[in-house]
């Protein structure tokens, strides 16, 4: 599957398989997915150890955006940063070369294809996400069994690794119940296998795992989702309903913890929790909670500054193109047509423009003469020189 189809179904593509609705309804949360492939190059367009070279190189990096791991040792990053806590790259690449396993977090926040890679799959599951890429040379592993307490992608860029899948590990665990070496111990193991270059693993939460690198040096890309479960949406209806209903924002009854208030407490906080489902807004709430995770990856756009010059020269034979790493939703505010791009930013049009949006949202690169809306001309032109200075559509005509 080329990288069109990481577009329409990212997750699909990650596990290469036509559409990702049977892996939502029988494995999500409850069960691990190995995607086999027989392309071993399928990831490489994402990341190279090149480029992780270069990065280290020439990035400035801090501890702990990079950090080195060892399952046999403790490794101090005194052993490889400065006394500013800037990476050495040198160090990091003696003691790669003597075992350990170098950890790039956050490389979202650096490296556009991983950035791109975490929005789609943001906006796809509805959840917040983030990325660690693990460099590990021969025969080596970074981390004994363990679980996460988030679910992971695991894809492998080169090299491959011996994956152990083992009993234990708590069901759904929250951000707070980690794994403790100290405490846990793995089980039985129950899958052994090979994941090569090309392919990808999903690993639910609190599934006990671990992994070792076999003959050859490994590169892969952890994708974490930070699931958004009942227990959050049920929170942030209550803190919207706070904020608009003084009821929730009564005090307690002095003494609420003594044995002869309980009773009172019980019977005014049950009429409370009654009229949860009148009072909720779960259409807000939901839509707040999406654009605030989408807003943890705010697009990297290098030509800002020569398409806002160039707005106003927009011809009728140009071809213009919505910024696909740009994730926008529309809402009908009596003649007025809100445009909301991230969780702060709202950019208004007249309600006439209303198709004009909604066939830019398609992604398609459309020709600016061809758009079939209800607007003339001249009119249009406003809309998308508008929408050109706002970063939100590419000229594509200009180069």
């Amino acid at each position: 599957m080329g990288m069109s189809h990481m577009e329409k179904d990212v997750i699909a593509w990650i596990l290469d398989i036509q559409d990702s609705e049977g892996f939502f309804s029988k494995y999500r949360g409850t069960k691990w997915f190995h995607a086999r492939a027989t392309n071993r190059e399928r990831f490489a367009d994402l990341l190279s150890i090149d480029a992780l070279d270069r990065i280290l190189g020439t990035n400035g990096i801090r501890h702990p955006d990079i950090r080195l791991v060892s399952a046999d040792q403790k490794i101090p990053p005194s052993e490889y940063v400065w006394r500013d806590r800037m990476v050495d790259p040198a160090k990091v690449a003696r003691l790669f070369e003597s075992g350990a396993t170098v950890i790039f977090g956050g490389l979202h926040d650096r490296h556009e294809g991983v950035r791109k890679l975490c929005t789609r799959v943001t906006r796809q599951v509805s959840a917040q996400t983030q990325t660690n890429i693990y460099l590990t040379p021969p025969g080596s592993q970074g981390f004994k069994p363990h679980w996460d307490t988030h679910d992971v992608f695991v894809l492998q860029i080169e090299g491959s690794k011996r994956w152990r899948i083992y009993e234990g590990g708590p069901i759904r665990p929250l951000k707070n119940q980690k794994f403790n070496p100290q405490i846990h111990n793995a089980g039985e193991i129950t899958e052994e296998f090979t994941l090569n270059a090309g392919e990808a693993l999903y690993v639910p939460r609190g599934m006990m795992h671990a992994a070792t690198t076999t003959d050859e040096t490994s590169l892969h890309i952890t994708l974490g989702v930070l699931t958004y479960t009942w227990a959050d949406l049920l929170i942030d209806c209550i803190s919207e309903i706070t904020e608009r209903s003084a009821a929730w924002r009564a005090n307690l009854p002095p003494g609420f913890y003594r044995p002869k208030v309980q009773s009172e407490l019980q019977d005014s906080f049950k009429e409370l929790i009654e009229g949860l489902p009148d009072e909720m807004d779960l259409p807000l709430v939901t839509k707040e909670r999406q654009l605030r995770f989408e807003a943890h990856h705010r697009p990297r756009i290098t030509d800002n500054l020569n398409q806002a010059m160039q707005a106003s020269s927009l011809k009728e034979t140009d071809a213009v193109k919505w910024r696909s790493e740009t994730a926008a939703s529309i809402e009908i505010r009596g003649e007025r047509i809100v445009l909301q791009n991230g969780n702060t930013r709202e950019i208004e049009f007249p309600i006439a423009a209303r198709n004009t949006l909604e066939i830019l949202l398609s992604e398609k690169s459309l020709v600016t003469k061809e758009i079939d809306d209800d607007l003339d001309w001249p009119s249009r032109k406003i809309v998308l020189e508008k929408l050109i200075r706002e970063g939100l559509l590419s000229n594509e005509s200009i180069r």
